[in-house]
């Protein structure tokens, strides 16, 4: 009978993982291998070719280069950033909760909104950020240059929850442990290298993966942001994704990306859980 209770409850769930999760899944992973025309219409079986016009495509292999490129200026910067502002929080007292509470105002916002908010900062030379750096450049004009506001506006989205799960990390370390290392004499620095470091290294892990998937699967912040400019220089492989299939109506690059985009995925999240877990 609670067998039965507990399967009612997860019905609901199941069934809209099923209806729009596992079963556009299943379209896009056969679609894959078949010929599709614009309308949709099944044209014939295509085997591998799919693939093999995806990846032989320059403009996707454009775009894996321009999403790795973001990749390693996003994930340092974020991982160095977040894990900063965690470390200087960590110890909770009377006027932490104001600094928390600033860091937590972007999940307040929208990402459009936010990303509207970066493209006035940085357009054009008499642009927001000039006259505060005292510069004269058009930094959403440059490949390199918008490629690092893209990066920098990806830490300001991505900020806040990874700062929440690296705070709540630290505040919930054993503090006899801590206690003890300070009675030993060991140092402040210390006790932070070498017993809350790698306390929170699991979720410092968890978080790593996550700002990964989140910098691999960018492309709403590129719409608003750059539009894949200049020069396609900020094209990442969802806006390639997002051109083919819903500009060109390319149906075959559509389910193609689609399914090795969920695979790339699901390993990135299913080593993030293997690594939780070893945590």
């Amino acid at each position: 009978m609670k067998e039965a209770k507990a399967y009612v409850f997860v019905a609901p769930a199941a069934a809209l993982a099923i209806l729009f999760s596992f079963l556009p899944l299943g379209k896009s992973l056969a679609g894959s291998f078949l010929r599709i025309s614009q309308s949709g219409k099944v044209l014939g079986w295509a085997g591998l070719g799919n693939y093999v016009s995806v990846l032989s495509d320059p403009s996707f292999l454009s775009s894996i280069r321009n999403t790795l490129l973001f990749v390693v200026l996003f994930l340092p910067l974020n991982t160095a950033i977040t894990l900063l502002a965690a470390s200087l929080l960590r110890r909770k007292g009377r006027l932490t909760s104001i600094p928390e509470s600033i860091f937590m105002t972007p999940l307040a916002f929208s990402l459009s909104a936010l990303a509207l908010i970066f493209k006035e900062i940085f357009r054009g030379r008499v642009s927001i950020a000039n006259r505060i750096l005292g510069t004269d450049m058009e930094w959403l004009e440059q490949p390199f240059t918008a490629m690092a506001v893209l990066a920098v506006m990806g830490v300001f989205l991505d900020f806040a929850l990874d700062f929440i799960l690296l705070l709540s990390a630290f505040r919930n370390i054993d503090r006899s442990t801590i206690e003890a290392a300070g009675i030993d004499g060991a140092s402040a620095w210390t006790i932070y290298r070498r017993i809350e470091i790698p306390e929170i290294a699991g979720m410092l892990r968890i978080t790593i993966f996550m700002a990964l998937k989140d910098a691999v699967l960018i492309s709403a912040p590129v719409m608003v942001l750059t539009e894949g400019g200049p020069f396609r220089s900020t094209e990442t492989v969802m806006y390639y994704y997002y051109l083919e299939a819903f500009r060109s109506g390319n149906r075959a690059a559509e389910t193609t990306i689609a399914v090795m985009m969920v695979a790339f995925s699901a390993i990135i999240m299913s080593l993030a859980s293997r690594r939780r877990k070893d945590a």
